[in-house]
This record gives structure tokens, C-alpha cells and sequence, in this order.
């Protein structure tokens, strides 16, 4: 089976041409091309929704014709097409998804409508065999979402921000320090550099509730309140390491308690970090040692496939297809806000 997909959701463009390898479903990319627009958005600090869509308007057929021509197929030997229906900016959704609409009614091939989130998680079964149930934090510019994936199409959530993404609240923090778009890269490397220990007192919001829910809108505000109160320029790496250490620290005590309860309630055996924010190898080793002690596997995707990406789309349209071989009707109106518990 082999399925182009389309990713074009915020501020990437990416076609992606996967192959399901054998009957244990995993899976090989055969080609892929991804267009960063951050370039493009950095002076305005963040994604603007219509300079994206015309981006991916303007770059998104020569990407698909280079994609296929690296794969060294033809779109009649693709079988189905994917493409990204929501959440996201609608624009992008919209152009995305009728260029596949259109791939697929010109090849009378299936359609495949995908939730973006559903391709985050189940990306990191391409390339290893992680067995339903297990746990995944979702971690992104969008989104901070603690979830029960007992299926493909099957997920429960049980925590999540009740107010900024996490990614968000690193991009604000950056933008708070001088520095532009994104944040998440840039808070990372500045913690690096810190060589004192200084506390600050960041708060750490809902760490002792008995919920799995996040918040970091607070951190984010006394992050401010501390660069407004005649802050020391000189102490920004130190100050970019507490903000890191405290918005780390507060997934770590969730997830090990959503643990705990979790692999006793469900026999959950794997625990997954997905998202943008997963690419950050400080949280990434955290949650190594969190899983060590738990005695959990973790799994991550590679570095490239936590940020946004045509494969993972492809991908989660051969998971779907391996139990519902029916395509999506062509009228399937994108969905800027689609919650995974629904599918």
C-alpha cells in the first residue's frame, strides 16, 4: 500500500509519499519534501493565516511533482490520498485537502481525511511496533494534550492546558526575552548556556491538583513580571533554564502519576511524546528517566517527525486503511477545530 499525503495545516507544506513495509504495518518513506514558512512569519512573531495559505497555495503542486518524481512513481501507482482536514488555519486545511480531493476524484483512487493530531501520534508506529493501549503527550504550538490511545481512531483524553500550548507559552517567553519566532529552539539553547544557579520562583500552576490538566499562562506571566522588575539582561540564560526546568517539571508530575494509574487501570506498556515540543532533547531526556523508573518504554519519533509533516499524514491513512478500506467523501469540509475524541 502506498499513500501520498498532504500537510499543510499552519506554516509547513509538506507532501510526503509512504509505503506500508509488511504485515506488521510499518512503514517506509519513499519520499518526502517540506516547506518551512517560518522564514516568512518571524518579522510578525508568529503565524499570520493569510500569508500561509498563499504560500501553500503558490508552492504546494510544484512540492507534490517533486515528491513524486524523487518516489519514482506515478500518481496511478498511488493508492490512496491524504491530506490534513483540521485542526488548523482554515485556509491551509482548505487548500490542502482539495488539492488530494482532486488527485484522488482525476486517479479514482480513495480519499483520506486526517485529524493532525492522530498523525502526530500514530507516527511513531511507523518505524516500531508499539502496541494499543498506551499514553501520549501531545505537545506542540497548538496544543498540550494528555491521551489514552486505545485505538487508531480511538482516544480519550484525560488531561490537557486549560489555557496556553506549551509551545506557546515558550514562543511568548522568547518574544519577552528579544529574541523572534519560534521560541520553543531559542529557549532551549539560551538554558544551555546557563551557568549559575539562580531560583526565581517560577510558580508551577495545578502541579499538586488531582487532575491530569496543565496550565501556563501563570508561568508565563511571572516570566514577564521578572523581565518588567529592572531585569539583569545578563541573567537571561539562567532565566530561560527555570522557565525550561518548571514547565518541564510540571509535565513530568502529571504524566508520572497518569502513569501510575495507567498501567494498572489499562496494562498500558508504552508511553509517547509527540509534537513540536518533543523535539526538545532536555524534555526528551527527562521523560527517558521518567519512563527508566516507571519501567514504561518510551517512544519518540526522530527529530524531523515531531514537527509538522506530510509523513505522518500518509502514514495515519494506511492505519485506517488497514481496517477500513473506504474512502472519505469528497464534500468533507475542513474542520479548524476537530477534536480527537471525536473521529
Amino acid at each position: 500500500m502506498i499513500v501520498l499525503g498532504i500537510e499543510t495545516s499552519c506554516d509547513e507544506t509538506s507532501v510526503a509519499i509512504v509505503k506500508k513495509k509488511n504485515r506488521f504495518l510499518l512503514g517506509d518513506v519513499l519520499s518526502e519534501n517540506t516547506l518551512s514558512q517560518v522564514k516568512k512569519h518571524k518579522k510578525f512573531g508568529g503565524v499570520v493565516p493569510e500569508l500561509a495559505s498563499r504560500e501553500h497555495s503558490s508552492t504546494l503542486n510544484l512540492l507534490v511533482k517533486k515528491t513524486l518524481k524523487e518516489s519514482g512513481l506515478s500518481l496511478n501507482e498511488i493508492d490512496a490520498f491524504a491530506a490534513t482536514v483540521g485542526p488548523g488555519l482554515l485556509g491551509g486545511l482548505i487548500i490542502g485537502s482539495n488539492y488530494a480531493k482532486t488527485l484522488a476524484l482525476t486517479t479514482k483512487k480513495p480519499f483520506i481525511a486526517i485529524n493532525h493530531l492522530q498523525g502526530h501520534i500514530l507516527v511513531t508506529r511507523m518505524k516500531r511496533s508499539v502496541k494499543f493501549p498506551f499514553l501520549c503527550l501531545l505537545v506542540s504550538g497548538g496544543h498540550t494534550q494528555l491521551l489514552l490511545v486505545r485505538k487508531y481512531n480511538d482516544f480519550k483524553l484525560i488531561g490537557e492546558t486549560l489555557d496556553d500550548a506549551l509551545g506557546e507559552a515558550f514562543d511568548k517567553v522568547a518574544k519577552l526575552l528579544g529574541y523572534s519566532y519560534p521560541g520553543g529552539p531559542i529557549i532551549e539553547k539560551l538554558a544551555l548556556k546557563a551557568k549559575k544557579k539562580i531560583n526565581f520562583n517560577l510558580p508551577e500552576p495545578l502541579i499538586n491538583s488531582n487532575n491530569f490538566n496543565f496550565s501556563f499562562s501563570g508561568i508565563k506571566t511571572a516570566t514577564r513580571k521578572i523581565i518588567n522588575d529592572s531585569f539583569d539582561k545578563k541573567q537571561e540564560f539562567e532565566l530561560a533554564k527555570n522557565f525550561q526546568d518548571c514547565v518541564t517539571n510540571c509535565l513530568i508530575t502529571k504524566c508520572s502519576k497518569a502513569i501510575d494509574l495507567y498501567k494498572k487501570k489499562q496494562k498500558i506498556n508504552s508511553f509517547i511524546l509527540a509534537g513540536g515540543v518533543a523535539s526538545n532533547k532536555f524534555i526528551r531526556k527527562k521523560f527517558v528517566n521518567l519512563c527508566d523508573e516507571k519501567l514504561i518504554e518510551f517512544v519518540v519519533p526522530e527529530q524531523g517527525l515531531c514537527i509538522d509533516n506530510a509523513t505522518m499524514i500518509a502514514w495515519a491513512a494506511i492505519e485506517r486503511l488497514q481496517i477500513i478500506k473506504k474512502s472519505d467523501i469528497l464534500d468533507f469540509e475542513p474542520k479548524p477545530r476537530w477534536a480527537l475524541e471525536s473521529l
